[in-house]
């Protein structure tokens, strides 16, 4: 044999082993290859080179679920159903990390090994991406929710943290502003810092759960006299005005968050007041009856200072008929009523004898104060009429 034929020969053996591989006990049949389905051939294509849809040996069909390993498969167990170790294509033993994804096995993925935190999982069960349901710690997740928030498991894929800039209203936050300090309208629990939410806050004296400026609590301090709200809670109202620190010592709420009244000791006359005086006792029978300035015919006694008053029109007939003086003989007026029993009047005419007239005093003018000094008053006597 020439050195070509040697060449030749070798050749052909060498690609009938390889193209027998992965069956290493293939014992061909005396009669594969000659294109007859002799005894113990399941096929015979006529040549023995596998790959063709019938084994080198005659022994396959070369296909899957024949249980025989044929070229190109992976595994073969007799049947075409996955999960059972051996996938339905013959492609797979169905292993995590063989990089076939076997979703038979229940792999979403498979990248041709067993670590995790590359983007698939080494149980090749998650792609470790947040909102797929399972949780990847070696890819930096605490939970996962599928993607849906709930009271233990952020939409990031973390549990819920007062500070981590995200408001999980389920988890019983009232907002998060990315920070744990108190005082910037957020505080360290996640809560709204605001009067009237029942917490006493940082700048806060007071919380009375409410914002109404009539109580104890205003805008969340301790109200006061003088801070512009009318206190009118707990009952009785402990204010019954409040005009600011600094109120009008002659308007209507001049001290103490107290209304301003006759007697009080400030001169009302503004905002509403009409006070002349106001000597803080309001006596009838001082200088400043009912806060006006006394005159005579005010209908008050100015004690030290009138006999009487009678008002601003007063019965001349009466006990007080003018100038704020006793009636007496010889004023001039006929006191015939308010215990008078008079019958004549003829002012100076009438007098102890008949050439002297008593000395009456001076009349001043009605309505106006009455300087008084003091005087002898003059003899009273009955007036009675003189027979001519």
């Amino acid at each position: 044999m020439g050195t070509m034929a040697r060449f030749v020969a070798i050749v052909a053996i060498v690609v009938t082993v390889a193209c027998r591989v992965p069956n290493a006990e293939r014992t061909l049949p005396p009669n594969c290859g000659n294109g007859i389905l002799d005894p113990g051939e399941v096929c015979d294509d006529g040549n023995n080179i596998d790959g063709d849809g019938c084994a080198a040996n005659c022994a396959s069909d070369e296909t899957c679920g024949n249980g025989t390993l044929d070229r190109g498969e992976t595994c073969d167990d007799g049947n075409t159903h996955g999960g059972d170790g051996c996938s339905a294509d013959c492609k797979s033993d169905e292993t995590c990390g063989n990089n076939v994804v076997d979703a038979c096995k229940g792999e979403t993925c498979d990248d041709g090994n067993n670590r995790s935190g590359d983007g698939c999982s080494a149980t090749c069960q998650s792609n470790e991406l947040c909102g797929n349901c399972a949780t990847d710690a070696a890819a930096g997740e605490q939970c996962d929710a599928c993607g849906v928030e709930t009271a233990a498991c952020e939409v990031n894929c973390h549990a819920p943290r007062c500070g981590d800039n995200i408001k999980n209203t389920l988890a019983g936050e009232e907002c998060d502003d990315g920070n744990m300090t108190s005082g910037d309208g957020c505080d360290d629990k996640c809560r709204v810092e605001q009067c009237g939410n029942g917490r006493i806050e940082d700048n806060e004296d007071c919380e009375d759960g409410n914002t109404a400026n009539d109580d104890g609590c205003v805008a969340c301090h301790f109200a006061f006299c003088g801070d512009f709200f009318r206190q009118k809670k707990p009952s009785p109202a402990p204010e019954q005005c409040d005009e600011g620190p600094t109120p009008d010592i002659h308007g209507a709420c001049p001290v103490s968050c107290k209304n301003a009244y006759c007697g009080d000791g400030h001169v009302w006359n503004v905002e509403g007041g009409s006070e002349d005086c106001d000597d803080g006792t309001n006596a009838l029978s001082g200088a400043c009856p009912d806060c006006q300035t006394a005159t005579c015919g005010d209908g008050y006694v100015w004690s030290g200072h009138e006999d009487c008053d009678g008002g601003p029109s007063p019965n001349p007939n009466g006990n007080c008929p003018s100038s704020c003086n006793d009636a007496y003989c010889g004023d001039g007026y006929v006191w015939n009523t308010q215990g008078g029993s008079e019958q004549c009047d003829l002012s100076s005419a009438n007098s102890n004898t008949s050439s002297t007239a008593a000395t009456r005093i001076a009349t001043p003018a009605r309505g106006s104060p009455i300087p008084r000094t003091a005087t002898a008053a003059p003899a009273r006597r009955r007036c009675a009429a003189t027979a001519t």
